[in-house]
């Protein structure tokens, strides 16, 4: 059975240290020669383009499928779904808010980079944005990492 993640469900059960764990463990992962390759195409009317983003991590028994449409006039302006899909039979598992997933990915994997690239007496940043991502950026940046 399909399990159907909505916004709401994301932003119930993801946890920030959770998150920021799993993407270290994702941008670290060894290159096992299966890299992705994403799909952009452009969409004619309202939406500027449509991407296909496949992922696969080594050793993670899963693979996913994140289909994004971008529609500057709506917020928010990302619209799509993530497929996570069993690697071994390809049965789909869940479908995920793809604008969701992103924010999260983006803002907490820019509050990754600031806390590798940061010198190590740094107490203070400046973040320039507003919004789902700057958010999620200072709540990485609150995290200890390690």
């Amino acid at each position: 059975m399909t399990l159907l993640l909505t916004r709401s469900d994301l932003e119930a059960v993801l946890d920030p240290a959770t998150c920021l764990d799993a993407l270290r463990r994702g941008f670290t992962a060894a290159d096992d020669g299966t890299a992705a390759r994403r799909v952009i195409a452009n969409l004619p009317g309202q939406g500027t383009a449509t991407a296909l983003l496949p992922g696969v991590v080594a050793e993670v028994p899963a693979y996913t499928v994140k289909v994004n449409a971008k529609f500057p006039g709506s917020r928010p302006a990302l619209r799509g779904v993530v497929c996570l899909h069993d690697l071994g039979t390809g049965e789909l598992l869940a479908q995920l808010d793809s604008a969701t997933v992103t924010a999260w990915r983006t803002g907490l994997a820019a509050a990754l980079g600031t806390h590798a690239l940061a010198r190590p007496d740094a107490d203070t940043v400046a973040v320039i944005g507003a919004g789902a991502q700057a958010e999620l950026v200072m709540r990485g940046l609150a995290e200890p990492v390690s």
